[in-house]
Order: structure tokens, then sequence, then C-alpha cells
């Protein structure tokens, strides 16, 4: 039961975050209209966050990751509630410089969420095996990413931008609670707690062959995929998609890959080597978010970003479950958060092309086909864990 309370926590903020996602979207995508502004909000949020993953870290194995959990969802629902009231007491005109903030300090203090709750899934009770726990995690975002941009396409059209802000602060706080019932459930985590031990977590990634490639074909995922998904919203407006409430069933269909995937791959990676299955991957996702950029249907619209959710979940899944074999508990969550820099960096290195082309079929396109190749060299010099249960 600790472990789904534990997924829980995570289950109910990540549909606050979906309704969030399409609240600020809309309001950026019909005030503004261009690409480069998508970007460049969304760059901010992310360079605050990546400064603060660099330090998350060791703060995570110092207390532990259910700690900074509980601390940072409770500053979260308050820097969303501060946004959803100036929201709605200027629903028009709500103040650009009090928007920026909000959207700049919810993506710094929720740069600690991943890597701690990563660090935690090997010590929560009742967690069954390493890829199967993964695959829930995976079936849970996916499921959250359905119902959120529904929520926050219906609630953004029908009240206004305001009531998706409260909802993403309601679900932090509601995230913090049971987060706190994991905490009473396993006192245990208090007991001993992880004492920095000096080592450098980026010397060892560097230095540890599998981390590395593991870490290398994510950024590259992240490349592309951000870049994809900025031009999201101007592919829903230029295509008369139903205004918000199109957005939200876009963003729906996308997770809903996601779902599927979660319930697939684990079965899948245990018939063919891990690598194998994560390296290959990245053709379907390519491939789905062709259909979904140059087709000219809506069923080639849904079904290629369905197509790209479900591919994605598979490298998260397989990747994850190595990181978590493969890295000593002591080094856990420096060498998460690692890996979340590793990949706010290449968010980062992806908004800053679109913002100075203002345009993102032509960068996507270049970093889909480096992808391509990435993961190709990888997988033909694929190597095998310590454990010998999977190669990368």
């Amino acid at each position: 039961m600790n472990f789904l309370t534990f997924i829980g926590s995570e289950f109910v903020s990540s549909i606050g975050n979906g309704v969030y996602r399409v609240a600020l979207n809309w309001v950026l995508v019909t005030r503004y209209g261009t690409v480069r502004v998508l970007a460049m909000v969304q760059f901010l949020s992310l360079l605050f966050g990546a400064i603060v993953q660099m330090r998350s870290g060791a703060l995570i194995d110092r207390y532990n990751g259910k700690r900074v959990l509980v601390v940072t969802n409770l500053i979260l629902g308050v820097i969303a509630g501060i946004f959803a009231w100036d929201a709605q007491m200027r629903p028009s005109e709500f103040s650009t410089k009090v928007a920026l903030i909000c959207v700049v300090l919810i993506g710094a203090v929720g740069a600690t969420v991943e890597p701690a709750f990563f660090s935690m899934v090997m010590r929560v009770q009742e967690k069954p095996d390493t890829d199967t726990a993964n695959s829930w995690i995976l079936g849970s975002y996916g499921l959250s990413g359905i119902l959120g941009p529904i929520i926050g396409g219906v609630f953004t059209l029908t009240q206004g931008a305001w009531l998706g802000f409260a909802v993403d602060a309601m679900s932090f706080v509601v995230a913090a609670g049971l987060m706190t019932l994991v905490s009473v459930n396993q006192q245990d985590y208090d007991k001993n707690p992880v004492q920095a031990d000096g080592q450098n977590p980026w010397c060892w990634t560097w230095e540890t062959s599998t981390i590395r490639r593991i870490f290398t074909v994510e950024a590259f995922a992240n490349l592309v995929v951000t870049t994809f998904l900025i031009g999201l919203p101007i592919i829903v407006k230029n295509d008369r998609a139903g205004g918000a409430i199109g957005l939200g069933i876009f963003y729906a269909a996308f997770y809903g890959g996601v779902f599927a995937s979660s319930a697939v791959v684990p079965r899948v990676a245990k018939k063919i080597p891990r690598g194998v299955v994560a390296y290959v991957i990245p053709y379907a996702v390519v491939l789905g978010m062709l259909a979904t950029l140059y087709g000219h249907t809506r069923i080639f619209l849904l079904g290629g970003i369905f197509l790209a959710g479900f591919g994605l979940p598979g490298i998260d899944i397989l990747t994850r479950g190595a990181v978590l074999e493969t890295v000593p508990d002591d080094l856990l969550g420096r060498i998460t958060a690692v890996g979340s820099v590793v990949t706010k960096v290449s968010q980062l290195l992806s908004m800053v092309v679109v913002m100075t082309v203002n345009a993102f079929h032509s960068v996507w396109i270049i970093f889909a086909t480096t992808w391509i190749i990435v993961s190709t060299s990888l997988l033909l010099t694929r190597k095998t864990l310590p454990s010998g249960s999977a190669a990368f």
C-alpha cells in the first residue's frame, strides 16, 4: 500500500501540472501567438530549474527524498495559489510580471521533484520489481497526462486560466499530504540518513559507461521532444482544433500513448534486451511526430502524437531501471539529479534554438535526424550491465 500511496502523490500533482500546462500555454498562444514566446517562457522556467537541480542531489541524499518532496510540494502549492489569485483578480489582463515570476519559481522549485521522487523508488516498501515499478509510475504519469489536459482545457474555456492555476495549487497540497502518509508508514527512512561521501557525481557519471550512454540518449530525446511540444500549441491553433479543449485533447492523445506503452514495454523487455528496445524506440517516436507535424488530416495528427507518446515511456522505463540497478544507494540522489540537469540543459538548448530562428519544423528535423544517428550508434555498440540483466 505504501508504494501505491507513493505513486498516488505523483499522480495527483501530475494531474495539476497537466491542467496548469494547458491553461498557461493557451494564454500564451492566444495573447502572443508566436512560438518564440512559448519557448522563451519555458526557457526561463527551465533555466532556473537547471540551476536548482545542480545542488538538489546533495540535498536529497542528505535529507532523503521524502522530506524534500513534502516541503517542495507545499512551497509549490503556495506559489501556484498566488498565481491563481492574481489571475482571478485580473482575468483579462493579469500582471505579466507576477505571472513570469510565478512561472519561473514553479520551474525552479519543482526541479527538485523528479530527482527526489526517483531516488526513493528503490526504498519504498511493497515495491514490485524495478521494471514493473517504473512501468506503474509511467502508467500513472500517462493516465494523469490524459486527465489533466482535458480538465485544463474545459476549465480554461469555461472559467478562465485562473482555475487551472488553482487546481495546480490544490494538487500540490494533496501530493504533500500523501507523501506525509508515506513518511508516517515508513519511519526507517529517517533512522539512517545518507551522508555525502565526497564522491563527485559528474565524474562518476562520466566514468560509468552505462550511465553515460543512458544520459546521452535521453539528452537527444529531450531535444526532439521539447521542440515538438513547443510547437504543439501552434499546430492546434493553426488547425482550429477546438481551442483550449482541442489543445487538451492533443496532450491527452500524447499521454494516452504513454499510458498504453507503460503496460507493453516491460513485457517486451523481458524477451528482448532492454538496450535494444530503448535504442530502437526513437524510430517509432520520430515517425509519430512526422505524422503529427506533416499530416493533413485529424487522424494523422492524433494518431501521430499517440504513437510519439507510446514510444517515449519505453526509453524512460528501461533507462531508469538500468540507472536504479547500477547506481549505489549513497549516490542515487546525486546521480538522478545529474540526469535531470542533463535533461534540463538539452531542453534549454532546444528552446534557445527555437527562439533564435522563431520556427520549430526545421529545428525538429535536425534534432530528430541527430537522435536517430546517435541511437543507431549506441545500438550497435551497446554494453551489458554488471547484473547482466540488460544491455546498454
